[in-house]
């Protein structure tokens, strides 16, 4: 089940098929063709972002602590 009408349905051939609300198949193919070296394709992309993608990048800063999710439904509940 998925929020908003959005789908994914399995194909005769035993593909996936992502369907719009509008019953509209989206497209599987990547936007961007995949290019030879992506790591020096994703650097330059960073770099002509201004964006620092060092080693610690993408590491998360969560401790492994329980969420409080009193505090988040909270939040959620004071923003409707």
């Amino acid at each position: 089940m998925h929020e908003g009408g959005w789908s994914i349905e399995r194909g005769e051939a035993g593909d996936w098929k992502f369907v719009a609300p509008s019953g509209e198949a989206i497209a599987t193919e990547p936007r961007h063709p995949v290019t030879g070296d992506t790591l020096a394709w994703l650097q330059e992309w960073a770099e002509e972002r201004g964006l620092d993608l060092g080693p610690d990048a993408n590491l998360p800063l969560w401790d492994g602590t329980r969420p409080d999710y009193d505090l988040a439904v909270a939040g959620l509940l004071a923003q409707g």
